[in-house]
C-alpha cells in the first residue's frame, strides 16, 4: 500500500456521488456493525457506499492505484466481506428493482436483500428461488450458486440468472451473459466474487403463487425413525420435486418444513404423509405466501456471532449417518448449536443449464450447515472443534466438498470447486491476474 495523502483522500471522496466513510468518524464505527456476521475483523481505512456504477469504477481505480486492500460488502452475511487498511465497498444504497411482467424478469442491483426482491416480485405472483432468510444479500447469494426453498422445482439461483453487469479489476464495465463474455459467465454462476464488482444482475422469474407447508416438530429422543424415513423418502423416485423437506437439528428438537410448490390439492396427500411419520409434538399444515415462508428462519438467526460449515452430502440419510448427526447435536459444547439440511436433487440435479454454471456437486442429495452462535470468546475454539469433529465423521464416507457460500475456509479451493476448479482458475488468470479480488473464497492466479 503506498502512502496516500489527506489531500488525494479528500480529493477521492470529493469525486463520489455517494457517500465515503472515513476510518476514526462516527458514522464509520456504526457501519462496521451493519452485518449479519459480527465475527468478522473488518478495519478498512475508507467505506464507500456507491450511488451509481461510476462510483464502483472510480473506488476500483482508487483502490488499485494506491495498492488498497479491496473488499465489498452486499447483504453482510459472508466472512470474507472484509478487508485490512483498505477499501471497502458497501452496497446498501443502491436497492433498485425492476421488475418485467410481460417478460418475467427482475433487473437488481447488488445492495438488495432477498426479502426486498421477493416483496417486489411477488406483486406480480413471480419469484427468483433463492435462500432460506430474507435478510441474506441477493450478491452473495447468487455468485454462489444460490440455494434455498424453491431449489428442487426451479434449480439454483444461478440457474436463473440471465445477466449480470460488472466492473473487473482494471475499472472497465462489462456486460456478461450466455451471449458476451460467455465463458465468464460460466466463473460469475458458482465462483463470481472472484471476478469482478457484480453491481446489476437480471434474473428470469417463475410464478409461484402459494406454498403448502407442513411443519411437524419433535422431540430429540426418539426421532431417528423420523430422519431415517425422510431418506427413503428422498430415495424414492416418484417424490416430486415440487416437494422438498428441510430439516433443522438442535439440542432442543427437531423441525421439519415440508414445502411443496403447488397447488393444495395436489400437496396435501404428500405433506399428509410426512404428518403421520413418529409422533410430533407440533403438527401445523396451511397454505403461506412464498415471502412470509422466507421470513420464518429469520428469528432463529438474528445479527451475531457465527461460525458454519457446510458441506455438501453425497447420500440420502441413512440409520448411520443419522446417529452421527444426533450424536454430534448432543455433543455440542454450548447447546446453541443447529444442523440444517437442505434438500436438493430435482433441478438441482437435472436443470438443463447445469453444465454451464461453476456450482459442482449438483448430485448432492442434501446440504449440511453446521451452524453455531459463538456466546463467548472462551467459546470459539470449543466450537471450531466440535464443528471439525462432526465433519471428520461424516467426510470420507458421506461428504462431497464445502459449499463456497458456507465454508470456514479450512478446505482447499480445488475441493470446493472440484471439477470445475481448473477452468475456473483459467478465467482467474485471464480476467484477475493480479488477484485484486482476493476477499472472498479465493482462486488463487497461477504466477501469484
Amino acid at each position: 500500500m503506498q502512502d496516500i495523502g489527506e489531500g488525494v483522500i479528500s480529493a477521492f471522496q470529493v469525486s463520489i456521488e455517494g457517500v465515503v466513510q472515513r476510518r476514526g468518524s462516527e458514522e464509520y464505527g456504526a457501519s462496521l456493525l451493519n452485518r449479519w456476521n459480527l465475527d468478522v475483523q473488518n478495519t478498512p481505512i475508507l467505506i464507500v457506499y456507491p450511488k451509481n456504477i461510476n462510483d464502483v469504477v472510480k473506488a476500483v481505480n482508487f483502490s488499485r492505484g494506491y495498492g488498497l486492500d479491496f473488499a465489498i460488502k452486499a447483504g453482510g452475511h459472508g466472512t470474507t466481506s472484509a478487508c485490512k487498511d483498505g477499501l471497502l465497498i458497501d452496497f446498501s444504497s443502491m436497492k433498485k428493482i425492476v421488475v418485467d411482467p410481460d417478460k418475467r424478469t427482475a433487473t437488481v442491483e447488488a445492495g438488495c436483500l432477498l426479502g426486498e426482491l421477493d416483496l417486489e416480485t411477488s406483486r406480480f405472483g413471480l419469484q427468483v428461488p433463492s435462500g432460506h432468510v430474507s435478510h441474506t444479500g441477493v450478491a452473495g447469494l447468487t455468485l454462489g450458486g444460490g440455494l434455498g426453498h424453491l431449489s428442487r422445482s426451479f434449480g439454483l439461483t444461478v440457474d436463473s440468472l440471465l445477466q449480470v453487469t460488472i466492473v473487473n479489476y482494471k475499472g472497465e464495465v462489462m456486460t456478461v451473459n450466455n451471449e458476451t463474455n460467455s465463458d465468464l459467465f460460466f466463473g460469475i454462476k458458482g465462483a463470481g466474487s472472484n471476478y469482478g464488482v457484480v453491481i446489476e444482475f437480471i434474473f428470469q422469474l417463475h410464478p409461484v403463487p402459494n406454498i403448502f407447508l407442513g411443519t411437524f416438530i419433535y422431540p430429540l429422543d426418539g426421532c431417528k425413525e423420523v430422519l431415517v424415513k425422510l431418506g427413503e423418502i428422498d430415495r424414492d423416485p416418484q417424490t416430486p420435486w415440487e416437494l422438498s423437506c428441510e430439516i433443522s437439528i438442535t439440542s432442543e428438537n427437531i423441525v421439519i418444513l415440508a414445502i411443496y410448490n403447488g397447488k393444495e390439492e395436489d400437496g396435501r396427500p404428500l405433506v399428509e404423509e410426512i404428518s403421520k411419520i413418529g409422533a410430533p409434538i407440533v403438527s401445523k399444515m396451511e397454505n403461506i405466501k412464498y415471502v412470509d415462508l422466507q421470513k420464518l428462519m429469520n428469528s432463529k438467526v438474528p445479527p451475531g456471532k457465527y461460525y458454519q460449515r457446510g458441506p455438501f452430502l453425497k447420500h440420502s440419510l441413512n440409520s448411520e449417518a443419522v446417529d452421527i448427526l444426533l450424536e454430534a447435536i448432543s455433543d455440542h459444547p454450548t447447546k446453541t448449536g443447529t444442523l440444517l439440511l437442505i434438500h436438493l436433487g430435482g433441478a438441482v440435479t437435472n436443470h438443463p443449464l447445469k453444465d454451464t454454471s461453476s456450482f459442482p456437486y449438483r448430485n448432492a442429495k442434501y446440504q449440511l450447515i453446521i451452524f453455531s452462535k459463538i456466546v463467548s470468546e472462551d467459546s470459539r475454539e470449543l466450537i471450531r472443534q466440535w464443528t471439525f469433529n462432526t465433519h471428520s465423521k461424516l467426510s470420507n464416507k458421506y461428504c462431497y466438498g464445502d459449499y463456497s457460500n458456507t465454508t470456514d475456509g479450512s478446505q482447499h479451493i480445488s475441493i470446493i470447486y472440484d471439477h470445475c476448479y481448473d477452468k475456473l482458475l483459467d478465467l482467474k488468470n485471464k480476467y484477475d491476474p493480479t488477484n485484486f479480488f482476493h476477499n472472498n473464497v479465493n482462486i488463487k492466479p497461477t504466477f501469484i
